[in-house]
């Protein structure tokens, strides 16, 4: 048995020219989380993570906590897809954070508005899954993330891997074992809260090897904690 632990990055500093680095809302989430593995006992034989600055922010703060913690090691497939690329092709007016700061401004609510034009780049890029207007299509994210997957289940049988990573590819990675279609991952995607853990166990080897999702998207650590407002998105 292979247990696999995917954790999301915390929160990423959204409104910043540089979204790849935590908020100090997030750097908080980190921390917690480190607190929790802790507690649970949950000490990984094999880390990963993406090579994302928030990915491996993610990683040091919460790894403090963990006693005897393996050396991280980085693997790019973990990576999240390029939302602000996606954005540009859909509307070249949001090629830019100072260009996105500035529509969002003239919004009455600019979070919906957000998130009504993000799911719509979104939807663009999944129903052309192979456009060459996409520095990387939907099918070619789809297939790297699925391929880590593989490998890092086939070279740790009998491990547990504490994953860090992105929304998008935990997202593809739950459709993918839940049977759901693969088009459909930002929803799932939508609801992953920054910290929160999802748990993978696979169950035999090579051909006979099956894998599950055990729980998804777990953060009680974020709701229980007395200060408030530790719950985001992004």
């Amino acid at each position: 048995m292979c247990i696999l632990y995917l954790v999301r990055h915390g929160q990423a500093s959204f409104s910043a020219d540089n979204y790849d680095m935590l908020s100090n809302k997030g750097q908080q989430q980190a921390t917690l989380l480190g607190e929790y593995v802790a507690q649970k006992q949950l000490t990984p034989d094999v880390v990963f993570a993406g090579n994302m600055l928030r990915h491996n922010q993610t990683a040091e703060l919460s790894l403090a906590s963990v006693n005897n913690a393996p050396v991280l090691i980085n693997d790019a497939r973990l990576n999240e897809y390029d939302h602000e690329h996606i954005l540009a092709v859909y509307d070249p007016e949001l090629a830019t954070a100072s260009q996105v700061r500035t529509a969002l401004s003239k919004q009455a609510d600019p979070m919906e508005y957000f998130k009504t034009v993000f799911i719509s780049a979104i939807e663009q890029w999944v129903l052309n899954p192979d456009s060459t207007l996409y520095n990387e299509s939907f099918n070619a994210f789809t297939a790297r993330v699925l391929g880590a997957l593989e490998q890092i289940t086939n070279e740790n049988h009998g491990k547990k891997v504490l994953i860090y990573t992105s929304g998008g590819p935990i997202s593809i990675i739950t459709s993918q074992l839940m049977g759901l279609k693969l088009e459909h991952f930002i929803d799932i995607n939508w609801s992953l809260v920054n910290a929160g853990v999802t748990k993978v166990v696979a169950r035999g080897k090579g051909a006979n090897r099956k894998l599950g999702i055990s729980s998804l998207n777990e953060h009680h650590f974020l709701e229980c904690h007395p200060q408030q407002k530790l719950i985001t998105y992004t």
